[in-house]
């Protein structure tokens, strides 16, 4: 011990050491600046729906201030007719794609679910700065299960009035860290609205408190903006990099992205109630260079909508303890647990089925990297798990914090998931799968143009 204890290079500590941190000189200017929408300015379910906002300059752009803002307006007269949103601004939106230079980057389907279920697995201090620069709060399962969600407790936009409020997407390319050179790569975000008006709001008005009375059903998105901070370099290294570029060398940027599919597992009907398939298996056919890990969740029918106001098709992740563990006590039952497993050609993930709950909240922290951590966790406890926030996670890289280690599924390998239920009452099947790969990209900058690689 006492070899290698005097073996050990000495370095100077951060408290003994006087040497001035490094500047950044070079960039000469920082502005934060704003983009209009190409088209109209005003967007509704039954009018415009595509929001097309295009990036472009001669600067560098920071991609972590990267915001999209809009006003989104009650449209009804009346006061007292609130519009009330149940999440974020995200979900407003069923997909977005995200084009560099012309290249599709990103294709999210059903973008406000993908975006929801990666929201649920942050902190609640980070949900918390979120919804600051969104509505103020946003319905949760806790809602339900503290207090009955009330028009008084779960207030909205007055009728008549607009709110303002800011989200970043959910986008690999403006979550990397490498500032962007719009000049050679314009960056064009498309937004989709929802097809149906009352997705993202509370709207229904069957019981006796939110009625056609103090509720607001109609709505539409206004002066939608884009913020963001722009630097410029100064002259020596700015054309060092255009050199780089007319030389036919490229600048790479890797990036994560998200392929989102929704299956459905509904098998026949019970009495008029649709139910799901006991057993579930399903053929993954998008093929990824790498892919590091795949999200598997699931949505129930309603069984009795007064009962879930806040219930919608993009914020249920249902589990199928929920049946037994819905009430206050979080009971748990044998019944509600399952069996899953990957497959990729003949090597499975993992390699023993998980058999419960508790091993699927052991698989989805090491899948995010929070498994050894006591500081960085998500916030979802055993109720919510066992309820409406039921997400399974699983790893398929080697190394966790190394790039580009993810399984290749190019290969001619197909990817299965297979889920069976443990329940014999088939009214607690789930009747849809929703799956998630998130995998390494790469997209090159050259002079000539953008080259995506996946």
């Amino acid at each position: 011990m006492e070899s290698h204890a005097n073996s050990v290079e000495d370095r100077l500590i951060d408290g003994l050491s006087f040497k001035l941190s490094p500047g950044a000189s070079y960039v000469q200017e920082r502005k934060s600046v704003t983009y209009h929408p190409q088209g109209s300015n005003i967007y509704s379910t039954n009018g415009t729906k595509l929001i097309k906002l295009l990036v472009s300059g001669d600067a560098w752009m920071d991609p972590s201030t990267f915001r999209i803002m809009f006003d989104l307006v009650n449209m009804d007269s009346t006061e007292a007719k609130e519009l009330r949103p149940l999440g974020g601004p995200w979900s407003f939106f069923r997909r977005m794609r995200v084009l560099c230079g012309g290249q599709v980057v990103e294709d999210i389907d059903n973008y406000h679910r993908v975006h929801e279920m990666f929201s649920i697995m942050t902190a609640s201090d980070s949900r918390s700065n979120v919804n600051a620069e969104a509505f103020g709060k946003s319905w949760d399962i806790r809602d339900d299960f503290n207090t009955t969600l009330t028009a008084a407790s779960f207030p909205g936009i007055i009728g008549g009035q607009s709110q303002t409020v800011l989200f970043k997407p959910l986008s690999g390319l403006l979550n990397q860290p490498k500032y962007l050179p719009i000049r050679y790569c314009p960056i064009t975000i498309e937004l989709e609205l929802v097809n149906d008006a009352t997705v993202p709001i509370v709207s229904y008005l069957g019981g006796s408190e939110f009625t056609a009375a103090n509720t607001s059903l109609l709505w539409q998105i206004q002066n939608v903006q884009v913020k963001c901070d722009l630097c410029t370099l100064d002259n020596a290294l700015d054309n060092s990099y255009a050199e780089h570029l007319l030389s036919g060398k490229a600048l790479p940027v890797n990036y994560n992205t998200y392929v989102s599919q929704i299956q459905s597992t509904q098998g026949s009907s019970n009495n008029g109630v649709i139910i799901g398939q006991k057993d579930i298996r399903h053929n993954v056919t998008r093929s990824l260079s790498r892919l590091k890990s795949v999200f598997v969740s699931f949505d129930h029918a309603v069984p009795s909508e007064d009962a879930y106001v806040g219930r919608k098709e993009w914020n249920d992740f249902y589990s199928p303890m929920h049946a037994y563990a819905g009430g206050a006590n979080n009971q748990f039952n044998s019944k509600g647990e399952f069996e899953f497993q990957l497959q990729l050609g003949s090597k499975l993930y993992p390699e023993y089925p998980i058999r419960s709950h508790a091993e699927a909240y052991y698989q989805l922290r090491k899948t995010l990297g929070v498994q050894s951590s006591s500081l960085h966790n998500f916030d979802i406890d055993s109720y919510e798990y066992r309820n409406w926030k039921f997400v399974l996670g699983t790893d398929m890289e080697k190394v966790l914090e190394a790039g580009f280690t993810g399984a290749n599924t190019r290969a001619g390998d197909i990817l299965n998931v297979s889920f069976k239920h443990n329940d014999t009452v088939d009214t607690n099947y789930a009747t849809s799968m929703h799956i998630v790969l998130h995998s390494d990209n790469i997209v090159e900058i050259r002079d000539s143009g953008v080259t995506v690689f996946d």
